[in-house]
């Protein structure tokens, strides 16, 4: 498996997977995720693209994941520095799925991080999904807060 920044003529595939990790979404919060055909567009994966954002995982000439990121710098009084990764998304084809190709992202995320002189990666999870948090923790993540929600009607 090698791990590369896509081409813009990669869209279709990667859109595809995006829409498959959306679907499970949905069915995860409906309250929140509606259906949809499309989750990129080719506007968004060119900045991505340009912003050096979107890595995708291939395997044997095939696109079978993703991961993209946003990057900030934390200087605040009283805090210590910190510069951070936050995976934006994560997402592995149906039919690759447990075969290593997520923690394999993630693997390359870590030494993404350390050779660019990040302090540290974040990302969020959504509760229902224990597969994700499995693998989340298996790589050695760690829960560092509980967010809450209340909708209002």
């Amino acid at each position: 498996m090698k791990i590369v920044v896509p081409a813009i003529n990669d869209l279709k595939i990667i859109d595809k997977i995006a829409v498959q990790v959306h679907e499970c979404h949905v069915n995860w919060r409906p309250d929140i995720f509606k259906h949809t055909k499309s989750i990129m567009n080719e506007e968004k994966l060119s900045n991505l693209i340009k912003n050096n954002e979107i890595f995708v995982a291939i395997i044997n000439k095939e696109i079978v994941g993703y991961v993209i990121i946003s990057s900030r710098e934390m200087k605040m009084e009283g805090y210590i520095y910190r510069k951070q990764i936050k995976i934006e998304a994560i997402g592995v084809d149906e039919n690759y799925r447990n075969q290593g190709v997520g923690s394999k992202l993630l693997e390359f995320m870590k030494e993404y991080a350390r050779e660019n002189n990040y302090t540290d990666i974040k990302l969020t999870v959504n509760e229902e999904n224990e597969s994700a948090k499995h693998l989340y923790e298996k790589v050695g993540f760690k829960v560092e807060n509980i967010a809450y929600s209340m909708p209002i009607k």
